[in-house]
């Protein structure tokens, strides 16, 4: 499933009466334990990091990283 606008998620998750979970992700083994964990429980999440992620390893390695978890997966990313 291609990336979601966060608009988006919260604006279902309101209507429906869930909530999203964020979780803030510094490397890709956590983007895949979060991804692992959202799709176990067939929920929606929001992948989060830190203005030092990004100092540190640059905004397009992490967006890489939570972009291809959320190709592969079945939830909303």
């Amino acid at each position: 499933m291609p990336l979601v606008n966060t608009r988006e998620l919260l604006l279902d998750a309101q209507a429906h009466g869930y909530a999203v979970g964020a979780f803030n992700v510094e490397n890709m083994e956590m983007v895949m334990a979060v991804m692992e964990a959202a799709e176990e429980l067939k929920s929606p999440v929001i992948m989060q990091t830190t203005p030092s992620t990004v100092k540190y390893a640059g905004l397009d390695f992490f967006l890489a990283n939570v972009k291809a978890a959320a190709e592969r997966a079945s939830v909303p990313v």
